[in-house]
């Protein structure tokens, strides 16, 4: 609430998003007089007529749950412009734009959706004037929560078929028609086409609580085995890895760009408290702390004393030794990764290139050349073209160095 220093109301705004920023450019928006209840409110009274104006103030109300006044004023809006031609709104949330007056109409229809006496009435009625409004599918689902708990279960039967079949390939309509036959415990073969629609549409990036819902529907069917395998172990240790690689990709863009760098290392670093025992987080966390001149950092979690503890893994020596190649830093320790590296695994080609680029970087051409062109031994193919270029750049590189 922001108020006169008389105490009359000046603004309000309801509701909290992070970051801290983004609410105080809300707050400065209002202190700077932009759409205010006080400006609205003065627009208003100097002229009733502009129907932008009247929607603003009682979009205002409507923010604050104030359902009489927001009607009353919605009401204006119908009145003044019956053709809806005044002008039009957005829900940003929505990504839906629809006129002032359909809107208007929207919002008195769904004003008793949900409660003790929720009526749908209004709703199926502006479902039938505005059969191709972007505000149907929103109003639809508006009513799922009133047949999902209050309405009977034929009512309820009913509702859901009509929902389903005019949104097919929308889970969260069959969802909700799940919730309601889990909450009746019938029925169930219904419910089992339901499941496998929703695994169906879900495939690709399954959603949580409708998973939840689906392991409830196999323990009521006292299939428990089945309800662990959707909603058990291995689900949620894919959603934390899925998590952790887009925080830690989020990362790596950040600081590619050289921008928001607090937050990319903060991010590296939760991507890599997800995932521990996983090597590729934790050289993104080195990668991050070197980026951001946190060299000792990088070399707490990523240096020799992490080597000490995986000197008898071929790829975890072998990945240490790339990452700090690339980094040309911690050369001396990189070197005694790859040497062991070829030493556990003498075959493996990329391990001896890998060994190559170290000695490079500590311009030792000699040892460089010769693990360069043991790799070239062990390549077969077009990979081993690109292995005797490499070969040819130590040569001259070599040359330069003797000039």
């Amino acid at each position: 609430m922001i108020l006169e220093p008389d105490g009359s109301e000046y603004d309000w705004m309801v509701g909290y998003d992070a970051p801290a920023e983004k609410f105080e450019a809300r707050l400065q928006k209002s202190l700077e007089g932009k759409d205010t209840f006080k400006s609205l409110s003065a627009a208003y009274a100097k002229n009733p007529q502009d129907v932008a104006g009247v929607f603003g103030l009682a979009r205002k109300h409507a923010e604050r749950r104030d359902q009489a006044k927001a009607v009353e004023k919605f009401k204006e809006v119908i009145a003044l412009d019956p053709e809806g031609k005044a002008g039009s709104y957005t829900m940003e949330y929505a990504d839906i734009t629809v006129s002032y007056t359909q809107y208007a109409e929207y919002a008195i229809a769904t004003q008793n959706a949900s409660g003790p006496k929720a009526d749908m009435e209004p709703v199926k009625a502006f479902i039938k004037k505005y059969p191709d409004s972007p505000l149907v599918k929103i109003a639809y689902r508006q009513m799922g929560y009133y047949y999902g708990q209050q309405a009977s279960k034929e009512e309820a039967a009913k509702y859901f078929a009509e929902y389903t079949a005019k949104y097919p390939n929308d889970a969260r309509a069959a969802d909700m028609w799940l919730a309601r036959i889990i909450k009746d415990k019938d029925p169930l073969e219904q419910g089992q086409a339901l499941v496998d629609k929703i695994t169906e549409l879900t495939s690709d990036n399954p959603v949580p609580d409708m998973n939840r819902d689906i392991a409830d529907f196999y323990l009521l069917k006292g299939d428990k085995a089945k309800a662990e395998e959707i909603y058990g172990q291995d689900f949620i240790d894919g959603k934390v890895s899925g998590i952790a690689y887009d925080i830690a990709s989020y990362a790596t863009f950040w600081l590619d760009q050289e921008a928001n760098k607090d937050s990319a290392v903060a991010m590296a670093e939760l991507a890599h408290k997800l995932q521990p025992d996983n090597a590729y987080f934790l050289r993104q966390l080195a990668a991050a702390y070197v980026k951001t001149g946190k060299e000792d950092k990088a070399l707490a979690v990523f240096g020799p004393d992490y080597l000490k503890g995986v000197a008898g893994d071929a790829n975890a020596v072998y990945g240490y030794a790339s990452f700090w190649s690339g980094q040309g830093k911690n050369l001396e320790s990189a070197l005694e990764a790859a040497k062991k590296a070829v030493e556990l695994r003498p075959k493996a080609n990329y391990f001896w290139s890998t060994l190559s680029d170290v000695y490079l970087k500590l311009k030792n051409y000699p040892e460089a050349l010769q693990a360069a062109e043991k790799a070239v031994e062990l390549t077969e193919g077009p990979y081993q073209a690109r292995m005797k270029q490499k070969v040819e750049a130590i040569k001259k590189a070599q040359a330069e160095e003797k000039k």
